[in-house]
């Protein structure tokens, strides 16, 4: 079974984007294309992220897609076995904050296709990261809790999370 993030997150006032029907302005719609294109560069077989963090002017500071750290093979049994890539695998979020050139304090994440984990979310918080961007996708039962948690997490910390209807393409 799978839930929407406005189903898991049990308050309506959480995205006020969301809850007013807003479009996808052309700039959000311009950083989800480049998140969604960035997790292609994925090699994981099962989930592919991309994040993309973008500064108060619109430029791109950095981005990142889950995978194996730098200088680690990608090997079938690190990338098939799911226990072993857990153990190993940095995520897309912590990619782009990790291989910034500058500090991205006050900066915007956008995250295809789910909101972060709660490991994630807490190096997204500790970066200064003032806001998640996602679409509202539906989530898998089995990362329902952790996002529940990461989305408390990132709520109580005062980082704004948009949730914006799915930008059909």
């Amino acid at each position: 079974m799978v839930y929407s993030i406005t189903k898991i997150t049990g308050e309506m006032p959480f995205c006020e984007v969301f809850l007013k029907g807003m479009a996808m302005d052309k700039w959000q719609k311009r950083f989800f294309d480049l998140a969604r294109l960035v997790a292609t560069w994925s090699k994981d077989p099962s989930s592919q992220v991309g994040a993309v963090i973008v500064d108060d002017k619109k430029r791109i500071v950095s981005v990142g897609f889950n995978g194996l750290p730098i200088g680690v093979k990608d090997t079938e049994e690190r990338l098939n076995v799911r226990e072993l890539k857990y153990e190993l695998i940095v995520h897309a979020e912590a990619n782009a904050i990790l291989t910034a050139p500058k500090s991205v304090a006050g900066c915007t994440i956008y995250v295809y296709p789910y909101l972060p984990c709660s490991r994630c979310a807490g190096a997204i918080i500790q970066s200064g990261i003032k806001k998640v961007v996602v679409e509202d996708r539906p989530i898998p039962d089995r990362w329902l809790d952790n996002f529940n948690l990461a989305k408390t997490i990132l709520t109580e910390a005062g980082v704004e999370v948009d949730i914006l209807p799915i930008n059909e393409r």
